[in-house]
């Protein structure tokens, strides 16, 4: 099992209809959707904040990290 999940919502990603936790069966699908709600949260989002995408030691996790 592979998970995307957000860590430090902020009140855009609140606000939005962007899912906090999500769980995959394969790593190509996590990454894809972690990329894509990157990409997303990048574009759409009030420009206040910065986003970066960080990996877990094991490979399971994608962490969208809000800063």
């Amino acid at each position: 099992m592979y998970k995307v999940i957000i860590e430090n919502e902020c009140n855009c990603f609140i606000k939005s209809d962007l899912e906090s936790e999500k769980s995959f069966n394969s790593e190509f699908e996590a990454k894809m959707e972690a990329e894509d709600m990157l990409e997303s949260m990048n574009k759409s989002f009030c420009k206040k904040h910065k986003f970066r995408l960080e990996k877990s030691y094991d490979g399971k996790i994608f962490k969208i990290i809000i800063y």
